[in-house]
């Protein structure tokens, strides 16, 4: 069997969908990617409140990729995590049962709910499968609160992966401690992006700068970086910050926008955008900047880096992998006043960053033919 015949499913608990476009654009990128050595497919299920029927089924053969995305109808009341379990399954059986042709290997991402049709393709029909994981939990405890049952079947049903792989060797560190499984290191793909038009930001006097985020304040700290931009606004009027995003804690945000009186001269909020969207915004500011307490990877700073942008970032787990003097200012969290102190710092030296280089160093390190190369390690039986 050549690798182009070779049929890939990916199974994964986050892909960009009609609740949340930003949604593990990872994934889909490298979906995008592995289409060009092998046959792809997509099965990804999400519960929504709003549809008449049990199932809705959205299916689309774009770019390589024959991409099914299941919507099921959330359930409430005493019975509703049984029922919704139930359901979930059954939307990924309802797209395995449309799938074009017989598939060779399945590739979990973000366990376990995915697990559940891998773990049967494995048994009844021994389709091997692989696990890709990305989540947090690993990094903020969030794994060890869990309760004895769901640890204990965690990594019952991952060891039986042929492979298992993690996004950094700071998450690999984590996964281990948590699981004693030892895993690969496999990055995310850092898209490569060529502006439609040339941008001279650097005439404007105002100084634009991006974050991007899921609203989860506890991991993205985003009220702190409001309030750092805020004491910096006081010394320098000619910031102006864009947020993209969304999220549970999106009210959260907006009540300490309004707390700061922080106004539409200094602050764009976008809500949730398309990854084409973002990347253009990645050219069109001078700076990036996270405030994350926690990264697995760090993939916003890294296409910030990709775009040839100096970033302002905390070290939180994977951007410690590729944040140096040359590209960056970090945050230590240790000095008070140090968000606002590092923002003015960027604002003055953003122009003195070597752009090309930048971009250069994160493609070397990140860029799609060694992603591919890695990949097709993990595929390897």
């Amino acid at each position: 069997m050549t690798e182009l015949n070779k049929h890939i499913l990916i199974l994964s608990k986050w892909y960009p969908n009609n609740n949340d476009i930003q949604l593990g654009v990872f994934v889909k990128q490298q979906a995008l990617l592995l289409q060009k050595k092998f046959k792809i497919s997509v099965i990804y299920v999400q519960s929504n409140d709003t549809i008449s029927t049990d199932f809705k089924v959205q299916r689309s053969s774009h770019e390589g990729i024959f991409e099914q995305i299941i919507y099921f109808k959330k359930a409430k009341g005493l019975f509703g995590k049984l029922i919704n379990l139930k359901r979930y399954k059954a939307a990924q059986k309802i797209g395995y049962a449309n799938l074009q042709s017989q598939v060779d290997l399945v590739h979990v991402h973000v366990p376990i709910r995915p697990l559940f049709l891998a773990l049967h393709l494995a048994k009844h029909k021994n389709i091997p499968f692989v696990v890709s994981e990305h989540w947090s939990g690993h990094l903020t405890g969030a794994f060890n609160k869990k309760n004895f049952l769901y640890k204990y079947f965690y990594v019952k049903l991952i060891k039986k992966a042929i492979k298992i792989s993690c996004v950094s060797e700071f998450l690999k560190k984590e996964f281990i401690s948590n699981t004693r499984i030892i895993p690969l290191v496999i990055p995310n793909l850092i898209e490569q992006y060529e502006p439609k038009v040339e941008l001279d930001i650097k005439s404007t006097n105002q100084i634009k700068i991006l974050s991007v985020n899921d609203y989860i304040n506890s991991i993205k700290n985003i009220t702190g970086l409001l309030e750092g931009f805020s004491i910096a606004l006081k010394n320098n009027s000619n910031l102006h910050l864009t947020l993209i995003g969304g999220g549970p804690d999106e009210n959260l945000i907006l009540d300490t926008v309004k707390k700061l009186n922080l106004t539409k001269s200094n602050l764009t909020i976008l809500g949730r955008k398309p990854h084409s969207v973002v990347l253009e915004c990645m050219q069109n500011c001078n700076f990036y900047i996270s405030n994350s307490n926690f990264e697995t990877f760090g993939m916003t700073i890294a296409e910030a880096l990709r775009a040839g942008k100096p970033v302002i970032s905390k070290l939180c787990g994977g951007p410690n992998e590729f944040l140096n003097s040359k590209n960056s200012l970090i945050i230590t969290s240790k000095k008070e006043n140090q968000i606002e102190d590092t923002i003015l710092k960027m604002s003055n030296t953003f122009q003195t960053y070597n752009s090309a280089n930048i971009s250069k160093e994160i493609i070397e390190k990140y860029g799609s033919a060694i992603i591919l190369k890695k990949l097709e390690k993990l595929y390897s039986i």
